[in-house]
């Protein structure tokens, strides 16, 4: 239902990057303009960093670091997190509107984008407290006490997809461990990043240096910033090939990384699913951001016996989604982040029509604002060899591939037959099944009966080419500390004769 008060906003940009009071952002650099994807329009001018300053940001991070009482406060941690979720939440419709407008991404999931960062700050914000070690009795004159210390100046680099959730992801773990740290975000998305760090930036008890932000390419200042010497670990989300030569940067100085790469997830469906609720996921999974989202199931299989009906019914769906303003409530599809994305996506569409069979319609139609958008139609695949480029690799768009099994065990291969193992979804009414089947795959998250469900509380990640390290959860504040162990010995010298063993202490 299309909202009556629906308007767009005029061509006025709404952000300068950086912009008063935004000292935490250093860029000296030259200045560029950040697009809208539906209209072209200019959203924000936003001035880049250089090397220099990449050097200042993290020369700044690395003394607030080493002075300020930040690292050993856990209180001080806790309070300036909660308060940055309340922020988050009061601004939620600003926020909103510029993620939209920078993004591209519906007006409904910008809000929902807003609202899970605040819930994931406010998760950390509890956990600030709670950096506990453990003790252990080593013998009667000896004790160990192992403690969980900040690692230090971490360099968090994030994507354009969902560039709120996914840097708090990592920053909201990084500060409540106590470290210091400095953000690069992606070029296409600087302006809702930094307004929304503004918010936190802003916190009179954040110490000065604690957060400080970067703006501009990868290849110059992404480079700069993961190589810096100062910098004691990397915290990267993004394309796989990408985070390979991050983690190659920071072995030069056996840098700790963290990296959360790409995926090519696949979405199983078994002929005794509720096949309702699976045809609802399966729809969810591929189409969520317009299918900019890393754990995307972009690889549909389904059992043999219900193969034509379920798939008959998802390309109906997916014909029915409407492309439009995402500013307005009732589009449902919203358009690729950028002309250079949507070129990328068509090729893959193109490879798919030439090797598979083409289930959708995917011409866009000419009118309005659509003919100004990056959009690209739903595209669903069938057919397709599995060594094809559209099954391999992750085309980061609303292109979806299907296919039919027979048994458990062509399930799984096809399922394994990728490089990657971010994420899959799984549906059956066997628990037994479901069991078998979520153990043999080999993916950081395997969704049963459900998809595209994330909590703060529980843990994410990817096998093989998708990463290395978890986020979310418990284990994700362990991600940024370092475990030291303090060894505690009250004997009379350094080299005590052992006590003799008596032999009655082997007796049965």
């Amino acid at each position: 239902m299309t909202d009556t008060n629906f308007v767009r906003p005029g061509r006025e940009p709404l952000a300068q990057v950086p912009g008063p009071g935004q000292r935490f952002v250093v860029a000296g650099g030259e200045t560029f303009s950040d697009t809208d994807p539906t209209t072209q329009e200019r959203v924000a001018t936003v001035r880049s960093s250089t090397p220099s300053d990449v050097d200042e940001a993290v020369q700044r991070a690395a003394h607030a670091f080493t002075t300020a009482r930040w690292r050993n406060d856990g209180a001080v941690r806790a309070r300036v997190l909660f308060h940055y979720a309340e922020r988050l939440r009061a601004d939620r419709d600003r926020l909103a509107e510029l993620l939209t407008r920078e993004q591209g991404k519906t007006i409904s999931e910008a809000r929902s984008e807003i609202l899970g960062s605040a819930e994931m700050v406010e998760y950390y914000a509890g956990l600030a407290r709670a950096v506990y070690g453990r003790s252990i009795a080593l013998g009667d004159d000896a004790h160990g006490v192992v403690v969980r210390e900040p690692v230090g100046v971490v360099a968090v680099v994030t994507p354009w997809n969902w560039p709120l959730t996914l840097l708090v992801r990592s920053l909201a773990p990084a500060l409540a461990a106590g470290n210091a740290c400095v953000v690069k975000p992606a070029s296409l998305t600087p302006a809702i990043t930094v307004e929304g760090l503004e918010l936190l930036a802003s916190d009179p008890e954040l110490p000065e240096g604690i957060l400080t932000c970067v703006l501009g390419p990868g290849d110059v200042v992404g480079a700069a910033l993961v190589s810096h010497p100062a910098v004691d670990m990397v915290a990267f989300t993004g394309e796989s090939t990408t985070g390979i030569d991050v983690m190659r940067r920071a072995a030069d100085d056996l840098r700790k990384v963290a990296l959360e790469l790409g995926g090519k997830s696949p979405n199983i469906v078994f002929a005794d699913a509720k096949l309702d609720k699976a045809l609802d996921g399966a729809v969810n999974a591929i189409f969520t951001t317009s299918g900019q989202i890393c754990t995307a199931g972009s690889r549909l299989l389904v059992e043999a016996p219900v193969y034509d009906e379920f798939v008959g019914r998802l390309v109906e769906r997916a014909q029915a989604l409407r492309m439009g303003d995402p500013l307005d409530p009732a589009t449902t599809l919203a358009p690729l982040v950028s002309a250079a994305q949507q070129r990328t996506v068509l090729e893959y569409v193109d490879i798919g029509r030439k090797e598979g069979s083409l289930l959708t319609d995917t011409d866009v139609p000419v009118e309005g604002i659509l003919e100004r958008a990056n959009f690209v139609a739903p595209a669903v695949i069938a057919d397709l060899p599995t060594d094809s480029r559209v099954v391999q690799e992750e085309v980061f768009g609303p292109v979806l591939t299907v296919h039919s099994f027979s048994d458990e065990a062509e399930a799984v291969r096809l399922a394994e037959d990728t490089p990657f193992g971010l994420a899959a979804g799984l549906w059956t009414s066997d628990l037994d099944r479901a069991w078998r089947i979520g153990r043999a795959l080999r993916a950081g998250t395997v969704w049963i009966n459900t998809y595209h469900h994330f909590y703060a509380e529980a843990e994410v990640g990817g096998f093989r080419r998708s990463g290395l390290g978890r986020q979310q959860g418990i284990e994700g504040l362990f991600e940024f500390t370092e475990t030291k162990h303090l060894n505690f010995d009250s004997k009379a010298t350094l080299w005590c004769a052992p006590a003799p063993i008596s032999p009655a202490r082997w007796r049965w």
